[in-house]
């Protein structure tokens, strides 16, 4: 495979329907086959632009799972993190935050976003590898920077990749040669071991490899799980010879070692475990590393998860005499290991993790001599009552407390103990990065363990509200979102107290003279609408649904300027919306919309309603009870946005079509510009100066400057550009949202990275 270049600091610019699309290319000339990898594409750096804007996140601090954490052995302070759908991060150790450095991603290359796993060169710390692909259905490609992942190059390579399927724990897959660092190999799902030799720049399948796994999960193949290689083999500028390759089958041995630099390979029998006694084949090596004096520690799993692993164990491998010993640290325990960790300067000090013990929670265990004693951050009395061994901090995201189910982590698939200081050891959690303090000291005192995600976010998001200024106590944003269901933000620069703690929601809605009030429709848990009068403390299900529509219906609802009425459309087909002033009690069918229309209300007027069907826009002057056409378009409108201080101004996102005002007043209805070429989605927000229009935002292109984010300041005759290439954020979805507290701020949906968040530079 010919080396082709990504250097990623920014791709190109165009968007495919939620998300910003790749890189310009120079060559589209292919020559991959079933054993060789090929880039299809040659990229080129974007480099940033100073717009006047600065980009980040609404904090959360991470919020979804992140598969594995890696140290570099050889530079202190050097952290990476991978994530499942989200992209990578390198650690900044000034900041002591985590900094995204796939942002470049976007629109066709979306699917790189979920990292199946990450290799940071032990010879060369300035030299970074990721094998990207969130779903194996499309191919994914192996990325390669010698600057920290500020530029990348691409190969694309001929088979999927699963960051996001079940098994995406298992690892690290792809491995740096320590003697010869021009040499990587990673393992693939379905398509054996592969191997470059020229710092990732062609890569071709290892023929004499003898397996490709065969093992599936749910559906998923799971293939070659992790590489391990013993330094101690060969000497500095030479291949390492002896190499170890997980690999999860159905039958056989699962386990292959070469001694000869990947020429040959043999089988290494399968450990015996107590979990499973005789039946050899049913644990699958999850993850392993080879330590400095000569073993291999692995870790073995019944289901790889991370959800439904029952059977487990951690096994060592003596690479002299080829003997197996089971030092899995609790044995009673009805769940998997998963994530192991050898310290690269103490050979004896061990850490590993449980998969999926739910009697509890899950353990991170220590040992200090080579597996042969473990201690816990939690163990069990004489009575067998579990007895905690850590103290917890959750001051940087204290919404962890989970609605009072404080728990130190779940799905802890990755493990890593820090090489300069190994009190420190980061594990990873179905929603954070914790990490210890005092970890040496487990058998005296309890374990201090804190968060060490702040800069990470990875979260789904599906709708948000910034609230108008209603005085004293005013969000600045409610978001709803997948997993952690959504938050209030007070202040958009903290992690909040906590969610919701019940269930997501396909849209959410405030009042725009009362933020008090707060409505959600889901299409999750006992419901389908929602609603809240004490700013999302608590929240209540509407008494009943309109007629015809069931529980979690899902759709939209939002609500009059006083609060005092719910529009719903449902996501029922055939359903039209319908109103209710009683929360529920009684609803009132709208007459004259059409069910299945795109819904909105006027943020000044309380009895103003408005609707969109089929290019035809309806209005209602009777709190929703009656609609009449006032005009008509002849392509569908992707979505209406009321101006929050503007009786009658609405603002329309038309996909290829552009930018459409409608003054409602008089049914005019015309684009704003014809510069704009694509708009997706629309959104408003505080004027610069008081007695302004307020400034327009939208998803989409402008004036032939690409696809992005824009800003107009004169009621949408002109557009500015105000993010660039290096800002496209994985699939980004189509939400977006001034501020109408703060001027020049912009708020982004995406999936996989958090709520985006722009501002105008200090």
């Amino acid at each position: 495979m010919r080396l082709k270049k990504l250097m990623a600091v920014a791709c190109a610019a165009a968007l495919t329907v939620t998300a910003f699309a790749g890189c310009s290319k120079k060559n589209d000339s292919s020559s991959g086959s079933d054993s060789k990898g090929d880039a299809k594409k040659e990229y080129y750096n974007a480099q940033p632009v100073d717009t006047g804007w600065e980009w980040g996140n609404v904090e959360i601090v991470d919020g979804g799972f992140i598969p594995d954490v890696i140290y570099n052995p050889t530079e202190e302070g050097l952290i990476y993190a991978r994530t499942d759908m989200g992209g990578a991060y390198k650690y900044n150790k000034d900041t002591q935050r985590w900094e995204c450095i796939t942002d470049c991603f976007g629109g066709d290359d979306w699917n790189y976003n979920g990292t199946e796993s990450l290799a940071t060169d032990p010879v060369e710390p300035n030299r970074v590898y990721l094998a990207a692909g969130t779903y194996s259905t499309s191919n994914g490609a192996i990325f390669a920077s010698d600057d920290y992942g500020k530029n990348w190059t691409i190969c694309e390579m001929p088979f999927g990749m699963g960051g996001n399927e079940v098994g995406r724990g298992c690892g690290e897959r792809l491995q740096v040669d320590p003697n010869d660092n021009s040499i990587l190999y990673f393992g693939s799902r379905a398509d054996g071991l592969w191997k470059s030799t020229d710092y990732g720049a062609t890569w071709n399948e290892v023929a004499s490899f003898p397996t490709k796994g065969g093992y599936t999960e749910d559906g998923y193949s799971i293939g070659l799980t992790f590489v391990a290689f013993d330094k101690s083999s060969s000497e500095k500028g030479q291949a390492t010879k002896t190499i170890i390759v997980g690999s999860a089958g159905t039958q056989g041995d699962y386990l292959y070692r070469s001694d000869d630099a990947g020429e040959t390979w043999t089988a290494i029998p399968n450990p015996k475990s107590e979990a499973t006694g005789d039946k050899t084949e049913k644990l699958k090596p999850c993850q392993g590393e080879i330590s400095s004096d000569g073993y291999l520690y692995s870790t073995w799993s019944y289901k790889v998860g991370p959800n439904g692993a029952s059977d487990g164990a951690v096994q060592k491998y003596n690479l002299k005499t080829g003997e197996w010993t089971e030092i899995t640290p609790e044995r009673s325990y009805t769940c998997g290991y998963n994530g192991i960790s050898v310290n690269p300067n103490d050979p004896n000090m061990i850490v590993c993790t449980t998969l999926d013990l739910w009697a509890y929670f899950d353990n991170l265990f220590v040992s200090y001599d080579g597996g042969e004693t473990w201690n816990g951050i939690w163990g069990s009395d004489e009575n067998g009552k579990e007895v905690n061994n850590f103290n917890l901090d959750i001051s940087n995201a204290p919404w962890l407390d989970w609605q009072g189910q404080l728990k130190p982590g779940w799905w802890m698939t990755g493990v890593a103990i820090n090489p300069f200081n190994p009190d420190e050891v980061l594990y990873t959690t179905g929603a954070t990065i914790f990490g210890t303090s005092n970890l040496s000291k487990i058998k005296d005192e309890p374990v201090n363990i804190s968060v060490k995600a702040m800069g990470v976010e990875m979260t789904a998001i599906f709708d948000f509200v910034s609230p108008l200024d209603n005085g004293e106590g005013t969000p600045e944003l409610y978001s709803t979102m997948g997993d952690l269901y959504g938050f209030r933000h007070d202040d958009v620069t903290k992690a909040p107290q906590e969610h919701y703690g019940d269930f997501k929601a396909t849209s959410i809605d405030c009042a725009a003279q009362d933020y008090k009030i707060v409505v959600r429709a889901t299409n999750d848990g006992d419901g389908s609408v929602y609603y809240s009068t004490d700013a999302a403390e608590t929240w209540q299900a509407v008494e009943t649904l309109p007629e015809g529509v069931e529980k979690k219906a899902g759709g939209t609802a939002k609500l009059s300027a006083d609060g005092k009425t719910i529009f719903y459309q449902s996501g029922t087909a055939g359903v039209a919306a319908a109103v209710t002033s009683d929360f529920g009690k009684t609803w009132t069918t709208c007459e004259g919309l059409p069910a299945g229309a795109v819904i909105e209300t006027d943020k000044v007027n309380p009895d103003k309603f408005y609707g969109s069907y089929d290019g035809t826009f309806y209005m209602s002057t009777d709190g929703g009870k009656t609609f009449s056409p006032i005009a008509n378009m002849l392509v569908s409108a992707t979505s209406i946005k009321a101006c929050p201080d503007t009786e009658g101004d609405l603002w329309i996102a038309v996909g290829a079509g552009g930018v459409y005002y409608l003054d409602t007043a008089t049914g005019t209805l015309a684009p704003t510009s014809q510069d704009v070429t694509q708009c997706d989605a629309i959104g408003l927000g505080k004027a610069e100066k008081d007695g302004d229009y307020m400034a327009l935002y939208m998803m989409g292109e402008a004036n032939g400057n690409g696809y992005g984010i824009y800003m107009s300041a004169d009621k949408g005759v002109t557009w500015k550009r105000i993010n660039d290439d290096t800002q496209k954020w994985g699939n980004v979805r189509k939400i977006i949202s001034g501020d109408p507290k703060v001027y020049g701020r912009v708020y982004v949906g995406t999936d996989g990275r958090g709520i985006i968040m722009g501002n105008v530079k200090q």
